[in-house]
């Protein structure tokens, strides 16, 4: 089937550059949205489970291990969502080709950094767990979950990458069930794994990683599809692209590994002055903030394929539209969140613990009471920098993504403690929203989308060119 063949196939109602912008922004978030909440829900059962039949010296080991993971899952964020939002400025432009390279070239090079990491951290992992702060008490429940998890990250990382491809290829609905029946599979797993075979943390692990084969499975259907239009192709195009598209996807790197540096300090900080409580009701809080974080990252996610289609059509009005939409879409979120926080908090903190787990629940619901302001926030700058990614504005994106994740929460950490002792360290994450949000809405006023916008639109003839 040509191109011409399988765009005539296309529902031009939800096309990017053409439809209605509130129809074609639910038709690309929703099922963005759906599939990261399903995603985030399987990892807040993983939380149930682990600390209702495991423990919290479990729930302290799993996010022990999350800095290990984010910097891996950093460098693959930065090729998929780089590549994709190529990818979709290629096709807005009509160069099918162009789009194929770029989506084969980040596809090969995101499974082979998973290979190469993912072998070290097997080879390292003692030096590893004691890196990432591990005391006597969890270190054989680190060194448990993470040797499964890194045994099967390389089909995680072709799942990812495929997943952003599939929706810059106008499919959001697939990557959405995709995400669906991983999470699916996960609950069932653990189900089976911890309460009825009974094995502990390493039961988690196995879950995740065996459910990751579902959304890899799904995805690759997308191929075999006559609405598909990237296929497997080295062919043309130069393997230098590759670094223009990761120097694009920079900020999510530098986000994704920045949240693993801030998790880590963290860790060490809490497991300092709180012991493996602290730790533990940190991950409760992580868990809780996951929920309004997926929904933030979902909606964002759904500026990339419709931001970049219209900048490649020179369209910049559609992509203020989107962006409104997107940010009010967030912010809202954000509200029902943090209310849902103030209103509830013991009943949220409970979930995740046993009763007699007082020590932790103390702490987490003092942890609640600081932080809950962080949900106003975080949403609408996760949008703004991905927006600017969508814009192939790197560089403002890295400023607010660093800005959010890494240097503001670390200068908090470091500084606020020491004036105001814990609830220093619980105003450290708040605080960095409220300024990076500043800072973000200033470089939305001064940088225009309709320079980008227009500079794209008189390339729209020669751009392809790989």
């Amino acid at each position: 089937m040509n191109h011409s063949d399988t765009n005539d196939l296309v529902d031009t109602r939800y096309d990017p550059a053409e439809g209605p912008v509130v129809t074609t922004f639910i038709r690309y978030a929703v099922p963005s949205v759906l599939g990261m909440l399903a995603v985030t829900s399987a990892g807040i059962i993983d939380g149930i489970f682990i600390g209702n039949f495991v423990g919290s010296s479990a729930l302290a080991a799993v996010n022990l291990a999350q800095p290990a993971w984010a910097a891996f899952a950093a460098i693959v964020f930065m090729l998929a969502v780089g590549g994709s939002v190529m990818c979709g400025r290629f096709l807005g432009q009509g160069d099918h080709d162009a789009a194929s390279s770029i989506f084969t070239r980040t596809l090969v090079a995101a499974v082979a950094v998973g290979v190469v990491i993912a072998g070290s951290g097997l080879l390292f992992l003692d030096e590893l767990v004691r890196l990432l702060g591990a005391t006597q008490e969890v270190k054989p429940l680190v060194v448990a979950y993470m040797r499964v998890v890194l045994i099967f990250a390389p089909v995680f990382v072709a799942a990812l990458t495929m997943d952003y491809f599939v929706r810059a290829d106008g499919r959001p609905v697939l990557a959405a069930v995709g995400l669906v029946a991983f999470a699916a599979t996960n609950i069932a797993l653990n189900t089976l794994f911890i309460v009825y075979l009974d094995w502990g943390i390493v039961g988690a692990a196995w879950a995740s990683a065996l459910a990751e084969f579902a959304i890899f499975l799904i995805l690759l259907t997308h191929w075999f599809h006559p609405k598909c239009s990237l296929k497997l192709m080295l062919a043309r195009g130069r393997w230098r692209d590759l670094l223009d598209a990761a120097w694009n996807g920079f900020s999510e790197f530098i986000n994704e590994l920045s949240v693993g540096v801030i998790v880590l300090f963290f860790n060490w900080v809490m497991i300092t002055r709180q012991g493996v409580e602290g730790v533990a009701a940190y991950t409760i809080i992580t868990y809780l903030m996951m929920i309004g974080l997926e929904v933030s990252y979902g909606v964002s996610e759904s500026l990339q394929p419709t931001v970049s289609r219209n900048l490649g059509a020179g369209k910049p009005e559609r992509i203020r539209k989107f962006l409104l939409t997107a940010v009010c879409t967030v912010f809202f979120v954000g509200l029902l969140v943090s209310t849902l926080l103030v209103a509830l908090p013991q009943q949220m903190i409970g979930l995740f613990l046993r009763s007699d787990e007082q020590a932790t629940a103390v702490i987490a619901l003092i942890f609640i009471s600081y932080f809950w302001p962080t949900f106003l926030l975080n949403g609408t700058n996760i949008t703004l920098a991905s927006y600017f990614t969508a814009l192939h504005r790197p560089v403002p994106s890295a400023i607010i993504a660093v800005s959010r994740s890494l240097v503001l929460p670390g200068l908090g950490l470091l500084l606020l403690p020491l004036w105001f002792g814990d609830p220093g360290v619980y105003l450290a994450i708040p605080l960095a929203e409220l300024l990076t949000l500043v800072l973000a809405i200033t470089l939305v006023l001064r940088i225009n989308p309709l320079g980008a916008a227009k500079v794209e639109g008189k390339h729209n003839g020669n751009e392809g060119e790989v």
